[in-house]
């Protein structure tokens, strides 16, 4: 997975999703598909190696409309911005920017179980997730990379990169590793909050619940997987009635970005 990682100056969490391979030995291509954090402090390096190396076409900000304003992404010329906030403003808890107080993070820890849930249930939160997974299968890849990122790169942006690997049929232990890669860039983060609520005096139980924010956890990926199955019989039916995907919006993805064995798309065990 590290192999992956692109190690920008000031965006972090990025990585690229080329290189994750199917079982029927298709292997996504390098170069199309790029998650991260917020690129609000993007640098010039970073705007160039966006720029020159992955010639950046498209960007999805799927942050709130307060978080944008709050703290904008760095213009890149010819790179089409994309606003497609997958929560309302209602839902509290979501960005990890905003509030740095001990308190104010406190009264806005999330239940992250029950977020992952409310994406997939939620049918505000169904229909964005939809619309920002429609905007990269429809990309055109002829034109470069597309990039979709959130705040800390994890929980918003995770989850639309499960949906995409998922439509690629992409094994979920492959899913839930490169999920689990945030925490390589997030543990300092979250150790430090972690101290700085036991120096507050508030409890363990507390200082844990605000590290776990900041953390990748299987169980709330789990906790999106159950949802699907619950709901849909496969994964075709999820992205296609789930979240309003046209199923030849999706057939032409999985053509773009998969390398070799493209004639076993429609043979290959297609996981739950």
């Amino acid at each position: 997975m590290n192999n992956r990682r692109i190690n920008f100056e000031n965006i972090s969490n990025a990585r690229d999703l080329g290189g994750l391979r199917r079982a029927d030995g298709s292997v996504i291509a390098s170069g199309l598909m790029i998650r991260s954090a917020n690129m609000a402090n993007a640098s010039e390096a970073d705007v160039e190696v966006l720029r020159r190396k992955y010639r950046l076409s498209e960007i999805i900000d799927l942050r709130t409309e307060s978080e944008q304003r709050q703290m904008p992404d760095v213009v890149i010329d010819h790179a089409i911005h994309w606003s497609i906030p997958v929560f309302d403003e209602r839902v509290v808890g979501i960005s990890h920017e905003k509030n740095t107080g001990e308190n104010e993070i406190l009264k806005s820890l999330p239940q992250m179980d029950d977020l992952y849930y409310m994406l997939v249930t939620r049918d505000s939160c169904r229909k964005n997730l939809g619309r920002a997974a429609q905007k990269v299968m429809e990309h055109d890849y002829a034109r470069g990379s597309i990039l979709w990122h959130c705040t800390e790169g994890k929980d918003r942006c995770g989850l639309l990169t499960v949906v995409l690997l998922l439509a690629l049929y992409v094994d979920r232990r492959q899913i839930v590793e490169d999920y689990l890669v945030t925490n390589e860039v997030n543990e300092p983060k979250a150790e430090m909050y972690y101290q700085k609520i036991l120096a507050a005096g508030r409890t363990k139980t507390e200082a844990v619940a605000v590290k776990n924010m900041f953390l990748a956890k299987e169980a709330y990926l789990n906790k999106a997987f159950s949802s699907i199955d619950e709901h849909y019989s496969d994964i075709d039916e999820f992205l296609c009635a789930g979240l309003d995907i046209p199923r030849a919006a999706v057939e032409k993805f999985r053509s773009n970005v998969l390398l070799q064995s493209k004639s076993v798309l429609k043979s290959v065990h297609r996981p739950r």
